[in-house]
């Protein structure tokens, strides 16, 4: 009779069992909730910053353009961990101590909206220039015209690129768990102590990453194509 060799597919599927057994689903689950609401707190920050900064960016507000230059190009150029530890291990010793999950949330916005200026500009300059006299010369103020004609267009040209950001944010909230988060992958990694079953453990957190990311993915692309259909759509309203 021939005897299962230890690491063979009997193993596995025992590893795997024990992976998703007792409260470990519910461990994971805590963790991908956490995730989610970090993904989506800095998602807001960033798109929040980085609309602000795409603006004055493009319209080279006096003084706050170029330092809107200068965050993005510094931003850019360290990585996220660094950043990270920066605020949450740094700011301590200004007197400023925060939690890991507005420590976190604060470093993954603040990353994301270097990146998020870009596509901003990006969509800013998709709108041509004379929408703006346009809507001033129906008496609309430049920020009325801003927030009402240029703005809604931008964002449309800009959704692809925004719903890659938040993947890209979901993706790098993995890192919070340097900051004590106890989000998806930290989760992770206490099964993976408990059980010592890494391949396995690490390959449930790969298939939820991936379905998360893919599902998001779809629904982006579906509201760029629901949105595609100009004449579809209900017309603004511009007041």
């Amino acid at each position: 009779m021939s005897r299962s060799k230890p690491g063979g597919m009997t193993d596995l599927l025992t590893g795997f069992q024990t992976a998703l057994s007792g409260d470990y689903p519910q461990l994971l689950l805590s963790g991908l909730g956490v995730t989610l609401a970090v993904s989506l707190c800095a998602l807001v920050v960033s798109v929040v910053v980085g609309t602000a900064l795409g603006l004055v960016r493009v319209y080279r507000v006096p003084l706050l353009g170029p330092i809107g230059n200068i965050y993005v190009e510094v931003v850019r150029g360290i990585p996220l961990i660094v950043l990270l530890s920066v605020i949450y291990f740094g700011l301590p010793t200004l007197g400023l101590t925060l939690a890991g999950f507005p420590a976190a949330v604060l470093a993954l916005g603040l990353y994301s909206a270097a990146y998020t200026s870009e596509i901003v500009r990006g969509g800013l300059g998709s709108v041509p220039a004379g929408q703006i006299e346009a809507a001033r010369s129906l008496g609309l103020s430049r920020g009325q015209a801003l927030r009402f004609v240029v703005l809604p267009q931008a964002w449309r040209v800009a959704l692809p690129a925004l719903g890659n950001e938040f993947v890209s944010l979901i993706l790098g909230s993995s890192l919070a768990s340097a900051v004590t988060l106890q989000e998806l992958f930290s989760q992770g990694r206490y099964i993976t102590n408990a059980t010592y079953r890494q391949f396995e453990v690490y390959a449930v957190l790969a298939v939820i990453y991936f379905v998360l990311t893919f599902t998001l993915t779809r629904a982006v692309r579906a509201l760029e194509h629901r949105l595609s259909r100009g004449q579809s759509l209900p017309e603004r309203r511009v007041i």
